[in-house]
C-alpha cells in the first residue's frame, strides 16, 4: 500500500513540475514574440486583438505569430523554437520578419559561435572561403523553425537588391532596409530592361560598352531608363555602373553549391551541426537573375 501511495505521489509531483515548467517556457516564448504581437489592435471593435495566425505549442517549445497593423497595412511575423539542452535549458532562435521596414533574420538567445560552431559558407553553402573585398554580405540564412522535433532547415536566400548589408561575410543572418546602394530607386528600370529587350546579349553587350551590336529596338528600351525621373539613371554610365555591381552579387550566386541545410540539434553541448545538405538544382541566367531577384522598394 506504501509503496502504490509512493508511486502516486511521485506521478503527481512529475506532473505538477511538467506543467510549471511548461508555463515558464510559455512565458518566455510569448515574452520574445511581444515585438510583434504589440503592434496588433483590435481592428474590427469586438474586444479582442486582430491577427493572421497564432499557433501556440509551448509545450512543444514552439510558437508563431502574425498579422497587420494600421500603418500603411504593414505587417509582421514572429516564430520562436525552444530548443531544449540536457541540463533542462533552453536555446531559443526567434525569426522575425516586418514587411514594410524590409527586416527580417532571426535572433538568438546565446552567441552565434556557440549555437553554430561550423561556417554556413565554407561547410556548408558554397564548400569554400570566398573573399569579401567589399564587405558586403550578398544572402541571407532563411530558417524554417520545426514545430515538432528539432532538425531545422536553412535556406540560402538572396538579400533584396538594392539593400546595403556591411559584413566581412558573404552571408548574413539578417538584413534591413537602414543602408541602400545609391541605384535602390533605378531597381526597377533594371528590370523592365531584362524584361523588355529582344537579345539576350544586349545586358553584355551594356556591360562591355559594345554598344554598337546592340539593335536600335533594344536602344530604344535601355534609353527610357536614363533621364531626370526620380526613377531613372542618370546616365548611362550609371546604368553600367549598376549592371557591374549586380553581376558581382549574381557571379558569387553561381558559386553556391547547396540550396538548403539540414541542422541537427546537439542537446548535451547545446549546439547545432550539419546533418544533412540538398544539392543545387538549376542555376539562372544572369538575365533572368535580374528579372527574378527580389528588389527593394520604398513602402508608405
Amino acid at each position: 500500500m506504501n509503496r502504490i501511495l509512493y508511486v502516486i505521489t511521485l506521478i503527481l509531483i512529475s506532473q505538477i513540475i511538467y506543467a510549471q515548467n511548461n508555463k515558464t517556457l510559455s512565458k518566455k516564448l510569448w515574452t520574445q514574440a511581444q515585438s510583434c504581437y504589440s503592434m496588433l489592435e483590435d481592428m474590427d471593435g469586438d474586444g479582442n486583438v486582430d491577427y493572421d495566425e497564432i499557433i501556440d505549442d509551448s509545450k512543444n517549445g514552439y510558437l508563431k505569430i502574425s498579422g497587420s497593423f494600421p500603418t500603411c497595412g504593414c505587417n509582421c511575423e514572429n516564430t520562436i523554437g525552444a530548443y531544449k539542452t540536457s541540463k533542462n535549458k533552453y536555446i531559443f532562435i526567434k525569426e522575425y520578419s516586418w514587411s514594410c521596414s524590409w527586416k527580417k533574420g532571426i535572433s538568438l538567445s546565446d552567441s552565434v559561435n556557440k549555437i553554430f560552431p561550423f561556417d554556413f559558407e565554407a561547410e556548408g553553402f558554397f564548400q569554400k572561403k570566398i573573399d569579401n573585398p567589399n564587405h558586403i554580405a550578398a544572402f541571407y540564412l532563411d530558417f524554417e523553425i520545426p514545430r515538432k522535433g528539432t532538425d531545422t532547415k536553412v535556406m540560402i536566400q538572396l538579400i533584396p537588391l538594392g539593400l546595403r548589408v556591411e559584413s566581412e561575410r558573404n552571408i548574413e543572418f539578417s538584413y534591413t532596409e537602414e543602408n541602400r546602394f545609391s541605384y535602390s530607386d533605378n531597381l526597377a528600370e533594371i528590370q523592365r530592361i531584362a524584361s523588355q529587350i529582344k537579345n539576350n546579349k544586349t545586358i553584355t553587350h551594356l556591360l562591355n560598352r559594345d554598344f554598337d551590336n546592340i539593335t536600335e529596338e533594344d536602344r530604344k528600351i535601355i534609353r527610357e531608363a536614363i533621364g531626370k525621373n526620380d526613377n531613372r539613371f542618370e546616365s548611362r554610365e550609371t546604368l553600367i555602373k549598376c549592371l557591374q555591381e549586380l553581376k558581382q552579387i549574381y557571379d558569387l550566386y553561381t558559386q553556391i553549391k547547396y540550396e538548403w541545410l539540414i541542422l541537427g540539434w546537439d542537446r548535451n553541448n547545446g549546439k547545432f551541426y550539419i546533418k544533412e545538405k540538398g544539392k543545387r538544382t538549376e542555376s539562372h541566367s544572369f538575365i533572368a537573375f535580374l528579372k527574378n531577384s527580389p528588389i527593394w522598394n520604398a513602402v508608405c
